[in-house]
């Protein structure tokens, strides 16, 4: 999943398949595959990780 599975979409979806369909599922979301790239040392996908915002320094106010 592009996101987080909940708890509820995965009981959901175990109570929709039979005991051998639901044996071959493997639930990953946003944050287990993240995590394969960095196990296995592989560079992640362009955009994997959410934009930081860059903010000015010298746009804020002085501090005295």
């Amino acid at each position: 999943a592009g996101g987080e599975i909940t708890k509820q979409a995965r009981n959901w979806l175990g109570n929709k398949l039979d005991a051998t369909k639901r044996s071959q599922i493997m639930f990953m979301d946003r944050h287990d595959i993240l995590n394969l790239f960095i196990v296995t040392n592989l560079p992640l996908p362009k955009n994997a990780l959410p934009l930081r915002k860059i903010t000015d320094p010298f746009d804020s106010d002085i501090p005295f």
